[in-house]
């Protein structure tokens, strides 16, 4: 083979390295952004704690941007306590802006004024509760048992 013949090959293989290595890129930069910013819908919240068998009243649904604090105090404290007893780690969103989406919730039994808070940030679900805003309320994780 001449030298030139040879010069095209590396030129072709050099050329399909470098549309993998831009391939590879482009789906990583994709996948990142989606988890840094994709979402959490109202309904995608309400199928959550639909399947902890919840009743909700979605027309209800209030959806606002909450700071979570740098410095926990004890009252935070406590709720990220209730939040690692159920998997998550609010630790990890300190000084971040989140999406909190609240419903009423009709089948707390017991309670009749309940809520449920779903806390969602980067296209996923960090966090909650479930709890009744009665005077003698309680608040749970999304099991309603879970204190």
């Amino acid at each position: 083979m001449s030298r030139k013949g040879k010069l095209g090959i590396k030129q072709i293989a050099l050329f399909v390295i470098i549309v993998l290595v831009l391939v590879f890129l482009v789906n990583f930069t994709v996948n990142y952004v989606k988890g840094c910013f994709g979402s959490v819908s109202a309904e995608d919240a309400a199928s959550f704690l639909k399947g902890y068998g919840w009743e909700l009243d979605l027309k209800d649904c209030v959806q606002d941007e909450i700071v979570i604090p740098k410095d926990f105090s004890e009252v935070y404290e406590r709720y990220n306590a209730l939040q690692l007893k159920q998997g998550y780690d609010l630790t990890k969103y300190r000084t971040d802006t989140v999406i909190r989406y609240t419903f009423k919730v009709r089948n707390f039994e017991g309670y009749e004024n309940a809520l449920a808070h779903v806390l969602t940030k980067g296209g996923k679900i960090i966090g909650g509760d479930i709890c009744s805003t009665d005077l003698s309320g309680i608040m749970t994780g999304f099991d309603g048992k879970t204190s």
